[in-house]
């Protein structure tokens, strides 16, 4: 067996044993949560999650865990990570309200993307990447038989044909593009406990969401809702 079949077959010898190790774990997950062991379920769902930091599965249950347990901060952000690979999902979103309703009744969340941002970017960006592929190819065969055919009426629907194609291939990249700089991006984090900022000794509520400015060895300097910028202990905060 030469060099490259051996690193395909122990590839595929690893993925077999993520993929068996993730299924094993996640029975085991849902078996802790519903015999009330939430802390056990939420660290078997964890461990997922680092293994699979795009298991929307994961966070969900995840977050279930933690509510049980009253940890909302931590709740919020495994809800917060649903919606950045899914920003469609209205279950999700309902139990981030939940979460912040006990933390203050008087907070009412709002999703940071309205409901046609959040339908845009629940298409993945590899889909948009196939829609511009799909719109490129017609555009080139419009060109083709545009350059080819002699009759009007042809070349007057090609010219249609490529007009739209283009147009819709111009649309797929720049949203295909604003959908992955979503899914990407750590602009935001949420404050997992109640906590006071290092330098500032602002207090700043669990549940927080907060914009990331830039991360200083074991501190975080973030944007609060009001615009102040402050510095937070790493162990506080969570990058959605």
């Amino acid at each position: 067996m030469n060099r490259i079949s051996k690193h395909i077959v122990i590839s595929f010898m690893l993925t077999l044993s993520f993929l068996s190790f993730g299924n094993s774990t996640f029975q085991e997950g849902i078996k802790a949560f519903n015999d009330k062991n939430y802390k056990l379920s939420a660290d078997k769902f964890d461990s997922i999650i680092s293994i699979s930091p795009r298991d929307v599965s994961a966070y969900f249950n995840y977050g279930l865990a933690k509510m049980k347990t009253k940890e909302y901060g931590d709740a919020i952000w495994g809800f917060e990570k649903v919606l950045k690979y899914n920003p469609s999902d209205a279950e999700a979103k309902e139990k981030i309200q939940e979460c912040y309703f006990e933390l203050n009744p008087d907070i009412f969340w709002t999703y940071r993307l309205n409901g046609f941002q959040s339908s845009l970017y629940s298409i993945s960006p590899n889909t948009w990447a196939v829609f511009s592929i799909i719109c490129s190819l017609i555009l080139a065969f419009s060109i083709v038989l545009f350059r080819l055919k002699k009759s009007h009426s042809i070349r007057r629907m090609m010219l249609l044909s490529g007009s739209v194609s283009a147009l819709f291939l111009i649309i797929s990249i720049l949203i295909g593009a604003l959908s992955k700089n979503h899914v990407t991006s750590t602009n935001y984090a949420i404050v997992t406990k109640n906590t006071t900022s290092v330098i500032e000794k602002v207090k700043v509520e669990e549940g927080a969401l907060i914009e990331v400015i830039e991360l200083e060895s074991n501190q975080y300097r973030v944007k609060l809702d009001d615009r102040q910028v402050v510095s937070l202990k790493k162990g506080d905060v969570k990058v959605i």
